[in-house]
């Protein structure tokens, strides 16, 4: 088995969760698509394509938008994937059971675009754990048929005020995030 923390929110999570089951701990990094005057559209994670809301039906004119956001996604991942692994592949996960874990989740295209990437290397089994999720992600991963463990499920599409941490300083989350990432590996 294996838990992998989606890079930075559910990083400490899946950290604490793989020492309590004593099993392999790694980190996915992947990075919300964002679309001027629509926020979130999908998201990628790592090398892999694109995930994007079925909702979102660009015209011919957005196409070139479109493929500038998602580029600006991908070097974010890359960025991120040189803070949070260093030079480090991510492990195989070939015939093993995957848990990935991410924070609080108000979206659920990170976990879609994880899920994906993950399955072409062949999981054994594969399902998304966080401590806290909304309904709406909870709906579009269980139409996608994604097994998804969540203690709490807030009807609130915004989710909780303060999930977690210090929300005037969220930097401090997130440099705890690459040290936690960075000693594990």
């Amino acid at each position: 088995m294996v838990v992998i923390g989606i890079a930075p929110e559910g990083v400490e999570v899946a950290a604490s969760a793989a020492t309590a089951m004593q099993c392999r701990f790694d980190v996915l990094v992947t990075a919300h698509i964002r679309f001027e005057g629509l926020g979130i559209i999908g998201a990628l994670a790592e090398d892999g394509n694109a995930v994007l809301d079925g909702a979102f039906q660009p015209r011919f004119g957005l196409m070139e938008a479109l493929d500038e956001a998602i580029e600006k996604a991908r070097r974010v991942v890359k960025t991120e994937r040189l803070l949070f692994r260093g030079q480090r592949p991510l492990g195989s996960v070939e015939g093993l059971s995957v848990v990935v874990v991410d924070g609080h989740m108000t979206s659920p295209w990170k976990a879609l675009a994880a899920v994906e990437f993950l399955a072409a290397e062949r999981p054994e089994a594969l399902l998304v754990a966080a401590p806290v999720g909304t309904q709406s992600v909870q709906e579009h991963l269980l139409a996608r048929r994604v097994e998804f463990v969540c203690p709490t499920v807030l009807l609130d599409p915004a989710g909780h005020r303060r999930p977690f941490g210090d929300p005037r300083d969220p930097s401090a989350e997130r440099l705890r995030s690459i040290v936690i990432a960075r000693d594990a590996a």
